[in-house]
């Protein structure tokens, strides 16, 4: 008979008792998994998957109480009630309902204050040193790929398995496990029921993530196969899991495919990337406003044209002007699609169909098309544009995010003003901290000795230069700021 939840379930009393499942199982079957023996008790309490239940019981933790003012102290930008509640016991990791963290809500609404704070948080170590030490050696075992030394740690440490930690970029052993493709690790960490849908910092990625940008094929099997959330909803860039696979660096068509099959949902920016151009066009025609939907702050707010662009989609691109889409639409950064074509490299379809649309070609465009002649004519009509108050003056911005060196010295020789601030990621800071945070030290010398001030501070975190190459741990760069001059 199927069983009803308590009133206030409790995740890891679930785990518990899932594990104490999986020993009545092993008594008779040596061979069985952990996620068997999750399903059954996912359907004791009437859930088709343990990832149903799981979503279910955090749901309703994410709504209750002191969660739910926490979640709106970060959209309301209440730092000191963050910082209370924070220290009187709240995870900062906690999820609420549509998967987002209070660090993901304050970004997304602009409050910094409770940004940094929740940050600075998560950046803290604040475990015992024996803790800490246990924590490296098994990250570090998953990151080798040596199994045999990760099962010794877990035998004495299990209750640290799902312990989070490294760098900047903070995730647990399977993430990094996933990350290198270590099989072994993976397999043994999922034996041992590490949690397949924890959250890194500050992406909040599962291991599911991970392994649908960098993973193989093997990899994401056995991560499906044990039920991760095959979704992922509430990733820093709102794509999910699928999203993960085909948004970024390239489009993985036979992770979507198997993702696709096993009951991932198609979200638009997956079906633009993946030029599915039957479901773009049923999804619009269902719901028109789709059109001017935005893609999170690191895409800088791309709207679909941008997005299909992007990904040098020309039926997609045509599809969607067709459609109503807007060639004239800006991003946050100021680009229409055509700019962002340009600046992602698209081919000549895609540039022409927006052109054709009445995309204007606008000063980014050309320079990004090496257009020069176009572009000095639009700067005599507009000396300004470049100048520290100029409408182009985050050209020289856009340069140095792609690494533009040829886009870079023709705008430095044209005279764009090479220490002023422009807003990228919610961020107003200069080129210069760009290219440091990316680790330029070609790109930073290209500017310093064209004259850029490494002291200019930015906006959000009140730092130079100088700052954000040790905070980010870029030692030649912070030495070669030092030796131009700059300070703290």
């Amino acid at each position: 008979m199927t069983q009803a939840l308590p009133a206030r379930p409790n995740l890891e009393w679930l785990r518990r008792t899932a594990k104490e499942r999986l020993a009545d199982l092993r008594a008779n079957d040596p061979t069985s998994k952990l996620h068997q023996a999750q399903l059954i008790v996912a359907r004791d309490y009437g859930f088709k998957s343990w990832r149903e239940l799981k979503s279910r019981v955090e749901g309703l933790v994410s709504s209750q109480g002191k969660s739910s003012r926490v979640f709106e102290a970060a959209r309301t930008g209440d730092v000191e009630a963050v910082r209370r509640a924070v220290d009187s016991g709240f995870d900062p990791a906690t999820l609420d309902a549509r998967g987002h963290t209070i660090y993901q809500i304050a970004k997304e609404a602009g409050h910094g204050a409770v940004e940094i704070l929740v940050r600075d948080l998560r950046e803290t170590e604040r475990r015992s040193e024996s803790d800490a030490r246990d924590v490296r050696g098994i990250l570090g075992a998953a990151q080798s790929d040596n199994a045999s030394e990760l099962s010794n740690i877990l035998n004495r440490r299990p209750e640290l398995i799902d312990a989070i930690g490294g760098g900047l970029k903070k995730a647990t052993a399977l993430h990094l496990a996933v990350l290198r493709n270590h099989h072994a690790v993976v397999r043994l960490l999922i034996e041992r029921g590490a949690d397949l849908d924890r959250r890194d910092f500050p992406d909040n990625a599962t291991p599911l993530h991970f392994a649908a940008l960098h993973g193989d094929m093997d990899t994401i099997r056995l991560l499906v196969e044990a039920d991760a959330d095959i979704d992922g909803r509430g990733d820093d860039y709102d794509v999910g899991v699928l999203g993960w696979a085909t948004c970024f660096q390239k489009v993985r068509n036979d992770v979507a495919d198997f993702l696709l099959a096993h009951g991932a949902t198609l979200n638009l920016w997956a079906a633009v990337a993946l030029d599915r151009a039957d479901d773009v066009r049923t999804m619009i025609v269902r719901e028109p406003s789709l059109l001017q939907w935005r893609m999170s702050r690191n895409q800088h707010r791309r709207t679909a044209l941008h997005h299909a662009a992007a990904k040098d989609r020309p039926r997609m691109v045509r599809l969607l002007l067709e459609l109503g889409a807007d060639p004239k639409a800006t991003d946050a950064t100021g680009a229409t699609p055509i700019t962002t074509a340009s600046q992602e490299g698209a081919g000549s379809e895609v540039i022409d169909a927006l052109l054709a649309a009445g995309a204007p070609l606008d000063f980014l465009t050309a320079i990004n098309l090496g257009r020069y002649e176009e572009a000095e004519s639009m700067l005599r009509d507009d000396p300004g544009r470049l100048g520290p108050e100029g409408r182009d003056t985050i050209a020289l911005h856009l340069a140095v995010n792609k690494k533009n060196g040829k886009t870079i010295r023709w705008l430095v020789a044209h005279g764009a003003a090479l220490s002023a601030k422009r807003i990228m990621w919610d961020c107003n800071h200069t080129a210069l901290h760009m290219a440091v945070e990316s680790g330029s030290i070609e790109l930073a010398k290209l500017l310093l000795d064209a004259g850029a001030n490494p002291d200019v501070r930015d906006d959000k975190y009140n730092a130079t230069t100088l700052g954000w190459a040790r905070y980010f741990g870029q030692k030649e760069l912070a030495t070669l700021i030092e030796e131009r001059g700059g300070k703290l």
